[in-house]
């Protein structure tokens, strides 16, 4: 009887899409909404029990929130929606005011989107058999859209076009043309904004006096899309105008625009990096300036070599117990690539005693700090370590020292 009702819903002819929405809800027993491309509303059934806040928003305003078009690209969702024909299923987002719900792409006969179909799912759940029916009925949809020329309102906007090439879903149309012109640079630019909204119009005017033609807020990123032949002056012009405390990162340069969306993910990575190491990376710019820095994160995500190096343990114990700073040597020798008279500079020695340090460092821990692949995996170690260290410590082993009086050195 099910199958039926549903059979006869797609027999029937609808004379506007208003209808076909009203009547699609009454079927569904659940809200529904559709918009074009551009997330503006098109038609909408009753609100019903299954009403929650994010679409009262949509109806009021006549268009999706801005907030909630952000996170639906930052979760992937419209990426996916615009890449495939299937119904995909959205989980409860509570901070957006959004119930879970399925949604699917409404496309022409040439696989074009023309809008989305949005089914709220608070007060029921589809079963697999609906969302699969769901397809026949965007087909419907699609008929109807065209017939009325209703998909077609509103255009593309700045924000859409570069979200489309943050997820390397865009087409010729949405490079910007003077990139298209002439083959230059180009990546994408992060400037950390979440907790610092005061600063909000000083980088707003820094763009808009720039050459930045895509460029948007989402909520926690002021993003961009830059190019040029000289990308480095570039971004480091932005960072002198910057208040401080601000970080900013850019994704490694690129003269295909397809790396957008692994520059975008690159920048994200280097303004994690630098709220961890953030003296450390206080000059960084693009993400591959932050060298092996950039490998700290995949290595503590590796299970193999989740603990901790015996040595820096070894040490750390050795001088808590005799008041001695040979981890901090250790770690400052490394730091300076093995350099002695560098090293011993820092750490406010005579080169000999730096010297003497390191043989009773090996003599403890067994290292071999001649062999390169040895000393950049200690450096990784030492700087996971390091950071650990400086969030669960206020004594300053964070720099590995230990602020107990010094009785005896090596």
């Amino acid at each position: 009887m099910l199958a039926f009702a549903y059979d006869q819903f797609l027999r029937h002819s609808f004379s506007t899409l208003d209808q076909f929405v009203e009547e699609l809800g009454d079927l569904l027993k659940c809200p529904v909404t559709v918009e074009n491309s551009h997330h503006h509303l098109l038609a909408y059934s009753e609100h019903g029990e299954g009403t929650d806040q994010a679409r009262v928003s949509t109806i009021i305003g006549r268009k999706v929130p801005a907030p909630l078009i952000h996170r639906f690209w930052k979760d992937g969702i419209m990426a996916s929606l615009n890449q495939t024909s299937e119904p995909i299923s959205i989980a409860e987002i509570p901070d957006m005011g959004l119930g879970p719900r399925v949604a699917l792409s409404v496309r022409d006969q040439e696989g074009r989107v023309l809008g989305y179909i949005w089914v709220s799912e608070t007060n029921r759940t589809l079963t697999a058999y609906e969302q699969q029916w769901l397809k026949k009925a965007a087909r419907k949809a699609a008929r109807l859209m065209q017939k009325a020329n209703r998909y077609k309102r509103g255009e593309v906007s700045n924000e859409e076009r570069l979200w489309k090439l943050l997820t390397n879903t865009h087409e010729l149309g949405d490079i910007p043309e003077e990139v298209r012109q002439e083959e230059r640079q180009s990546s994408i630019l992060l400037i950390d904004l979440a907790n610092q909204l005061e600063h909000m119009e000083t980088v707003q005017t820094l763009f808009e006096s720039s050459n930045a033609v895509l460029f948007m807020f989402d909520g926690e990123f002021f993003i961009a899309f830059i190019y040029g032949k000289d990308l480095r002056k570039q971004v480091g012009a932005f960072a002198e105008k910057l208040p401080d405390g601000v970080h900013i990162a850019a994704g490694n340069p690129s003269f295909a625009v397809d790396g957008c969306a692994r520059a975008y993910e690159q920048a994200k990575a280097l303004l994690e990096l630098k709220k961890r190491f953030d003296s450390e990376l206080a000059d960084c710019l693009f993400y591959y300036e932050a060298g092996a820095y950039k490998y700290i994160q995949p290595y503590e995500d590796t299970a193999m070599i989740a603990g901790d190096h015996p040595a820096i343990e070894q040490l750390r114990e050795y001088d808590a117990e005799n008041q001695t700073s040979l981890l901090e040597t250790l770690a400052m020798y490394i730091e300076k690539d093995g350099h002695l008279t560098a090293a011993a500079k820092a750490l406010h020695v005579h080169p000999n005693s730096l010297q003497y340090r390191l043989k009773r460092i090996a003599e403890l821990t067994g290292l071999h700090l001649r062999n390169p692949a040895e000393r950049i995996g200690l450096y990784l170690d030492l700087q996971r370590k390091k950071a650990q260290l400086s969030v669960n410590s206020t004594n300053g082993i964070g720099n590995f020292r230990v602020d107990a009086p010094k009785k005896k050195r090596p």
